[in-house]
């Protein structure tokens, strides 16, 4: 698998590919189906899947102190998706100039300009762009427009629960594993998730690795 990091590190690339955008926390049952249907499309049109991530992730830009627990590191992330078969991640540092950007600026810049994405893999509730004005209907106006097909992610059940990050976080907080794993799809390297405690008892999330744009990367 492929690591780019930063926009200008895909100059050199060959453009064209099948694309999906999140934070992919766990890599999870409903993160594998989507990453699956990523595949079914790349191979359909002959053409590299990629993942694209933030570094921060954005709820750790914006509030810290708030953000939920990780429920992988990044380099642990990145080995998840490689077994699951992504051709390329696209690391993009989430900061103050990302977060300003318009969302027609962030089409045109990451998607056309950036990746030249011919398919998309997003939820339905996916939002994007400053102050979060983009959605999936945004997106499939732009995709008329610049020539790329978008598609909604399916929510994923298991024994009728929806699979979700957050759900994960509950499950391990409760010390329920078992649950935990079968959301995951896989054993859990560890019995809790990624997070530290303060002195108060509250959880805190430990710095997780930067993702620069010092440069590309194979793995």
């Amino acid at each position: 698998m492929q690591l780019v990091r930063g926009l200008h590190n895909l100059r050199s690339l060959p453009g064209g590919c099948v694309a999906t955008i999140g934070n992919f926390d766990g890599v999870h049952r409903g993160h594998q189906a989507i990453l699956a249907r990523l595949r079914e499309r790349a191979a359909e049109l002959r053409l590299p899947s990629c993942v694209v991530i933030f570094e921060p992730q954005p709820r750790e830009f914006f509030a810290p102190e708030q953000a939920p627990a990780r429920l992988t590191r990044l380099r642990e992330k990145l080995e998840l998706l490689a077994a699951q078969g992504v051709d390329r991640v696209l690391c993009l540092a989430f900061n103050r100039r990302l977060r300003e950007l318009s969302a027609a600026e962030f089409v045109h810049a990451v998607l056309v300009e950036g990746l030249g994405v011919r398919h998309l893999e997003v939820g339905d509730d996916f939002r994007f762009g400053c102050d979060r004005a983009g959605d999936f209907a945004f997106l499939q106006k732009a995709g008329v427009i610049e020539g790329f097909s978008v598609e909604a992610a399916t929510t994923i059940e298991v024994d009728g629960e929806r699979v979700s990050s957050t759900r994960i976080r509950q499950a391990l907080a409760d010390g329920e594993l078992t649950s935990a794993e079968r959301l995951l799809g896989r054993r859990s390297a560890s019995p809790g998730v990624c997070c530290t405690a303060s002195s108060s008892g509250a959880s805190s999330v430990r710095r997780p690795p930067t993702c620069s744009s010092s440069g590309g990367a194979r793995r």
